[in-house]
């Protein structure tokens, strides 16, 4: 497997490898619990989502035009990110973190006029992907910021290729709306998927169960020191591959639900009253690990093209690390255990003049192992703490949320079997109609297809 070709076998086996590095990091995480009495089956069922979040990560970014390499340092990130793995506290959660950008990369290639008429019919069913694990929060974020993009695209409408027809997406989004609303109330996964086990709070302070209010370095530790420090890097350089306004503005947005919960008065607001909303404080950081992936990868992305272009970014970069590491211990309610932050952040400042003396493909190499070792350490912090939801509930909760589960299944109606059978149809015919005519607008000539077939004669070959 290389991480510089181009084929698909190279994108496959891309994918794998970063399953098995999830499964590797989320192993070493039972260890420190159990020892020799962990449960390798369990370990490997608790390392699903995030190796799903890494796939589909890995998918978004590529179809963001990143190069396989970035896409895969960064997809690690973001399935390792120490926010994420204490999101397994609530599985449906998780689970829709993992699956949001599948619907993000059906926006993006929707945006491409190469791709649009293959990805059109289906951006229904993958906008509808989130609700998979039920009606939550961020399925319902993942959906406001596809809207957002989708009327974006329609609204470029005197750019020609660049616009989307506004039919389709309406099409599309009517598919999506009954896909969703089918899953929601379908409810599939219910019976894997036990109910939430935290607090508002509780996410950001992973690697240190039990304390109160919130921390800068807390918040440093949603996305991870990687992918902050080449988010910064892309931004001291003036990203070229994507908008940092539009990007930097999602990423503040995941923060705001916390920081008006922390600043708010307890019972101000109603808050108190809204048992919808509880969970967006701690849930909304999603958009801030996704719009700071989306700025790191981007960054990275155009250091490694053209490494030469805005010099001095560099040493900037590494005076802010050498300034911030010393710091960020006074800014914790944990000082022993911010170290992690710190030494990434010196280690990547430190590494990153390197390419000169290297050559850039031997410092792609060494940068690969650096980056994997850089976000694995505070995975680590927050696994032993951040155990799985059937060891924070007792027993007789879980049975008897089970056995709530099997009845309300049973309780069901039957129609959103049928809504949800009605999108498949539906995207199945649109889709197969547009490869029909674009099989009819571009049909290969006669005699072309008569050379192509015959062989010439070794005599007539030139």
């Amino acid at each position: 497997m290389s991480l510089y070709g181009s084929g698909r076998r190279e994108g496959i086996g891309s994918v794998f490898v970063l399953g098995a590095i999830v499964l590797v990091v989320l192993l070493l995480g039972s260890l420190q619990v159990y020892g020799k009495a962990t449960d390798l089956l369990g370990a490997a069922s608790d390392a699903a989502m995030p190796a799903l979040a890494a796939a589909t990560c890995y998918r978004l970014l590529r179809a963001q035009r990143r190069s396989r390499y970035v896409a895969f340092l960064t997809a690690a990130g973001y399935a390792m990110s120490p926010w994420l793995l204490a999101l397994s506290q609530a599985p449906r959660e998780q689970f829709a973190a993992a699956l949001a950008p599948l619907a993000l990369e059906a926006v993006s290639r929707c945006g491409q006029p190469a791709q649009r008429r293959t990805w059109l019919p289906w951006t229904g069913m993958l906008l509808a992907a989130p609700f998979a694990a039920g009606l939550t929060t961020i399925g319902v974020l993942a959906t406001l910021l596809c809207l957002g993009q989708l009327a974006r695209l329609v609204a470029a409408g005197d750019r020609g290729d660049a616009s989307l027809p506004a039919v389709g997406v309406g099409a599309a989004l009517l598919l999506a709306a009954i896909g969703a609303t089918s899953l929601a109330v379908l409810d599939p996964l219910q019976p894997w998927l036990p109910p939430p086990v935290y607090g508002p709070l509780d996410v950001l302070h992973g690697h240190h169960a039990g304390s109160q209010g919130l921390d800068l370095t807390s918040v440093l530790r949603v996305p991870g020191p990687g992918l902050l420090f080449f988010a910064l890097l892309g931004v001291l350089r003036r990203q070229r591959h994507a908008s940092t306004p539009q990007w930097f503005a999602v990423a503040l947005a995941g923060a705001l639900p916390t920081a008006v919960v922390v600043l708010t008065p307890p019972g101000a607001l109603g808050f108190s009253f809204w048992p919808e909303v509880q969970q967006l404080p701690a849930t909304a950081w999603w958009l801030t690990l996704l719009g700071i992936a989306v700025l790191a990868a981007a960054g990275l992305d155009d250091f490694l093209d053209l490494p030469l272009r805005r010099r001095t970014a560099l040493p900037w970069l590494l005076a802010v690390a050498a300034l911030t590491a010393p710091l960020l211990p006074f800014a914790s309610t944990a000082p022993s255990l911010e170290w992690p932050l710190g030494a990434t952040l010196l280690l990547l400042g430190f590494l990153m003049p390197l390419w000169r003396r290297m050559g850039i493909l031997q410092f792609k190499n060494l940068l690969a192992v650096a980056v994997v070792l850089v976000i694995a350490v505070p995975a680590l912090q927050v696994l032993p703490v951040a155990g799985p939801p059937t060891f924070a509930a007792p027993l007789g909760e879980v049975a008897r949320w089970a056995h709530a589960a099997a009845a309300a299944r049973l309780d069901a109606p039957n129609w959103p079997y049928a809504g949800f059978a009605v999108v498949l149809l539906a995207s199945g015919v649109w889709a197969l109609s547009a490869f029909w005519r674009r099989s009819q607008q571009s049909p290969m000539p006669t005699r072309a297809k008569a050379a192509i077939v015959k062989k010439a004669r070794p005599a007539q070959r030139s």
